[in-house]
């Protein structure tokens, strides 16, 4: 059985941060992802880059995420279909696609919450079936399952700076995540590429609020995830930033001693 993250403390000479992106929208991948891109390079970081297959839209789009590959980014698979509906392409079909079409490595699978989203055992079931290196999601997996499975991420835009504000949600954020890391030593941290070059927006239980929110902050600049994302990394240099791949090869390797807390 695998054992999830928040039973365990890592003991490593400096914490581990793995900085991943969720691209979910054809927007976020052309727009927002240099941005990210342009962000970890000044910090000298890479990252880990989960895309859902049906936002690539034409030879372009492969064709960038193949040069990010080249040039030491990780990309993995963001996963629709994380119950395994017929009347989708399957779990498979996804990844096949990204592997054969856009040709590229692909070592461990995260679930898309825009289209069905995480639904308890059986979405982690459905990672499971991939047979990959990793698998990320929410709570703790069932009994019986192979994939090793990361820790659960810190959700830096749609939760900290939608909720709070770039002001009080960094500060918030920075707080939990020191605490994450040192309690556990390792941390795994979220944004969408999309909130990079429009608004976030705002916290609102009516959905016409929440799109008039985004519109009006975009047009003002408000709660876009570039100067607080480069603040993260800065603020953060003493951590040592890792690809999900590298933490779970450090670990198959053994470098990673882990005891229970």
């Amino acid at each position: 059985m695998v054992k999830p993250y928040s039973r365990w403390r890592i003991c490593f000479v400096r914490p581990i941060i793995a900085s991943r992106h969720d691209v979910e929208t054809t927007l976020g991948l052309r727009y927002g992802m240099p941005k990210v891109i342009e962000i970890e390079k000044r910090h000298q970081i890479k990252s880990t880059i989960f895309v859902r297959p049906d936002i690539l839209k034409n030879n372009a789009d492969i064709s960038f995420l193949q040069h990010l590959e080249k040039d030491g980014w990780e990309i993995g698979l963001h996963l629709r279909n994380t119950v395994g509906r017929r009347d989708m392409p399957s779990p498979k079909e996804e990844l096949k696609f990204l592997r054969e079409n856009v040709k590229i490595k692909v070592h461990g699978v995260t679930p898309c919450g825009a289209v069905i989203g995480y639904k308890g055992d059986i979405t982690w079931r459905t990672l499971d079936s991939l047979g990959l290196d990793y698998m990320e999601a929410y709570e703790s997996p069932p009994v019986g399952v192979k994939t090793y499975v990361m820790p659960t991420h810190l959700s830096f835009d749609i939760y900290y700076i939608k909720r709070f504000g770039e002001t009080v949600g960094y500060q918030q954020f920075k707080k939990d995540l020191t605490k994450t890391l040192k309690d556990q030593k390792i941390a795994t941290v979220l944004t969408h590429p999309e909130w990079f070059t429009r608004s976030v927006g705002m916290a609102f239980n009516n959905v016409w609020k929440i799109r008039i929110s985004k519109l009006l902050l975009s047009l003002t600049g408000k709660r876009k995830m570039g100067k607080v994302y480069d603040k993260f990394l800065s603020d953060f240099k003493e951590a040592q930033f890792m690809k999900y791949i590298d933490i779970y090869m450090l670990k198959s390797a053994g470098s990673l001693h882990l005891k229970k807390s």
